[in-house]
């Protein structure tokens, strides 16, 4: 319970400071880190990604989804189901067709076929906080950790997870338990790191 209440504070804390960030920094900001993702060979060399589609205060994945899109990537997004915590990846060919959940997040509609996560090169994982050793805190739910107990071994250190994150919400050490699956890489303003 400790851990957990420790995780909720914590989330919070970041959540407050990511939201007040000047927004002229952080376009500057999301400039930088995007800048990062572009030149990175795990961005050129995959196929297929699957990435959020930013809401709030996130780094600007939409700028992400339609470059890799022009530059003919495949890209699938994320289709949450709350009541069951199951998130699926969604092929889409443009931001247009989605659709807003009740939590104000768009979203492919239910009709669209989701994809073997085995077959996925490079997933972009969402969180609030990271440390140096992949270490990530999402926002509670689940659905990440969740979904990656569906790909399989070899798999799963093959296909590589990135997280975007800006300077602020690099900790320490982020609090982990057996569940949490840390990330490879991390790019912020400053660093790749990795």
């Amino acid at each position: 319970m400790a851990i957990f209440n420790h995780k909720k504070i914590l989330r919070k804390e970041i959540l407050e400071k990511r939201n007040n960030i000047d927004l002229i920094k952080k376009e500057e900001m999301d400039k930088k880190i995007l800048d990062q993702f572009y030149e990175s060979k795990y961005y050129k060399e995959a196929e297929k990604i699957f990435i959020y589609i930013s809401y709030a205060s996130e780094i600007n994945t939409k700028e992400i989804i339609n470059k890799a899109l022009k530059d003919k990537k495949k890209i699938y997004v994320p289709r949450t189901e709350f009541e069951t915590r199951h998130m699926d990846a969604v092929e889409i060919i443009g931001l247009d067709n989605l659709i807003e959940s009740k939590y104000g997040i768009l979203e492919p509609s239910i009709k669209e076929k989701h994809i073997d996560p085995n077959e996925l090169d490079l997933i972009v994982v969402p969180g609030v906080a990271f440390d140096r050793n992949g270490g990530r805190m999402g926002y509670g739910a689940g659905f990440y950790d969740r979904y990656f107990k569906k790909i399989n071994k070899e798999n799963i250190s093959r296909i590589v997870k990135l997280a975007l994150a800006y300077e602020l919400q690099m900790l320490d050490k982020v609090p982990m338990n057996a569940r949490d699956v840390p990330v490879d890489y991390i790019i912020t303003e400053n660093e790749f790191i990795g």
